[in-house]
């Protein structure tokens, strides 16, 4: 039987063991015992971070539907499987892994000797606790589809499930949740949630030493970690303004930072003993407020497909990301699991005003706001010039990344109506509890590195390896109303598809061990 899609992404990209059996994967068993070998960590790295950052990124057991958290947990949590140097549900806490062949349990040994930084050993009753309590993404789909958590010994964890439960290896394995990331049960306890966030205990290569809420935090290496730690000292500061960054960058006060804005690449390009890497993160993508409602404008699939006929995405990459992130017809990337890569979606303004006249806005378009996803602004306002081009007369709302997520939590109900996604366009006629709205463009954060003499190069090492290239994905064309318009979604996303990229979503995960 051909290799599916599927299979590929599960375990053919690199994974030394692999056994296949009816329409996948059926068991991912072993990597090589990764012992910490005989490493003196030295040095400090400063990460110079895009926006604030959140506490709430500190506890594994609440990790929102979205990547940004890992980039934190790779350095003080761990995982029993895990997204590692490019391959997916790698073996971390857990030494081997197997899931049975129909797909009704799944089974975890762990590795011998790992503790938290507190010193108490990382045991099956910990891996219990953490997925029983787990309160994050995809939690009510574990605990619909999950019968029970048996503790096999003192280091095998077996999770029975209700009926074969064929995700589970993605859900659980990769940024698509955090529930395998592993928290120590009678510490959680006492703290609590909030004691949690505030001093965080993990099993990972780095132990917090200090937090400035919002804007520090502190690491310092684990030296009882199973994998060889390089760098002693670790420091992530929020800075929000792109120029600051790149100033630090500058100064040498920071060796690694994220998100450089277009205009600024070609400054941070001619630094001497700096490497530009594109690193791709997840997708921008737009929906409509309230398009299900008849009395919105939205709920005409000709002003929908007039929006996206409005954006010009070429445009918007070479300005925003110096043409690194091509455009993708589909709001989720093509190399993701289950997704299908869609033609790419036109740009025609004229089309798009005919489109707005035939649904009866021959005058134009006026809408509240929009609010783009903190802390891309420049991109907001391009949008907005864009869709002015076609009569569609908009205003920007901005607001910090940690407001953004705390009015999200409200729902359509929370404060202004903010609720989960990106870029936000508001409907006039849905002042106060607008539904989500995003913005869609496969965004390609730039980290960019000062390389620096001797252990601290080596230590830097992954961002310089190329990812491997995604399997071919499927192609359906799209119908007349795009497919995806039909839910309010427009799929403009950005992605580099053809050149080769850098790997580097872990901070931890890809630089440090």
């Amino acid at each position: 039987m051909p290799l599916t899609r599927r299979a590929f992404l599960l375990g053919a990209l690199g994974a030394p063991t692999l056994s296949l059996a009816g329409s996948g994967w059926r068991r991912l068993l072993t990597l090589p015992r990764a012992e910490a070998a005989k490493v003196e960590p030295r040095g400090r790295v400063v990460l110079g971070w895009h926006t604030g950052i959140s506490s709430a990124w500190l506890d594994p057991q609440e990790q929102p539907a979205m990547l940004t958290p890992t980039n934190f947990q790779y350095a003080v949590h761990d995982a029993l499987i895990k997204n590692y140097h490019g391959q997916i549900a790698q073996p971390a806490l857990a030494e081997r892994w197997e899931m049975a062949p129909d797909f009704r349990s799944a089974t975890f040994w762990l590795r011998p000797g790992i503790k938290f930084h507190n010193g108490d050993p990382v045991t099956p009753e910990d891996v219990k606790f953490t997925y029983e309590n787990y309160r994050g993404a995809q939690a009510d789909v574990f605990k619909a589809k999950t019968e029970r958590v048996e503790i096999v010994d003192d280091r095998t964890v077996r999770f029975h499930f209700k009926a074969p439960f064929l995700d589970f290896p993605i859900l659980f394995g990769t940024g698509a949740s955090g529930a395998a990331w592993v928290v120590p049960a009678k510490y959680y306890q006492q703290v609590g949630p909030d004691g949690f966030k505030r001093q965080p205990i993990g099993a990972g290569p780095y132990r917090l030493v200090r937090q400035e809420p919002g804007v520090k935090l502190e690491f310092e290496a684990f030296p009882d970690y199973y994998r060889p730690v390089h760098v002693k000292q670790l420091v992530m500061v929020g800075v929000t303004e792109p120029f600051t960054r790149v100033a630090m960058l500058e100064r040498g006060e920071a060796d690694i930072i994220y998100l450089v804005p277009g205009e600024l690449i070609a400054r941070v390009r001619s630094l001497p003993g700096v490497l530009l890497a594109p690193t791709l993160a997840g997708p921008f993508w737009m929906e409509m407020p309230g398009f299900e409602d008849p009395a919105s404008p939205f709920h005409d699939r000709r002003v929908r497909q007039a929006i996206s006929l409005a954006l010009n995405r070429r445009a918007l990459s070479e300005a925003e990301t110096a043409g690194f992130a091509p455009p993708l017809g589909n709001w989720i990337p093509h190399n993701w699991p289950g997704a299908i890569e869609w033609p790419e979606f036109p740009y025609d303004p004229q089309q798009a005003k005919q489109l707005l006249a035939d649904a009866g806005y021959a005058n134009g378009l006026d809408l509240d706001w929009f609010v783009p996803f903190p802390p891309y602004f420049s991109l907001g306002e391009r949008i907005i010039s864009q869709l002015r081009e076609v009569g569609i007369r908009t205003k920007m709302r901005t607001m910090e990344r940690g407001t953004f997520f705390s009015l999200l939590r409200g729902g359509p109900a929370g404060v202004s109506g903010y609720p989960a996604g990106a870029d936000r366009l508001g409907d006039p006629r849905r002042l106060g509890g607008a539904l989500p709205g995003v913005f869609p463009m496969r965004r390609v954060v730039f980290a960019v590195v000062r390389a620096r003499a001797g252990r601290q190069v080596r230590a830097l090492r992954g961002l310089g390896r190329p990812c491997r290239a995604p399997a071919p994905g499927r192609r359906h064309p799209a119908d007349d109303s795009g497919k995806l318009l039909r839910y309010s979604r427009i799929p403009a996303g950005v992605y580099q598809r053809h050149r080769p990229t850098y790997c580097g979503a872990e901070v931890a995960g890809r630089l440090f061990y």
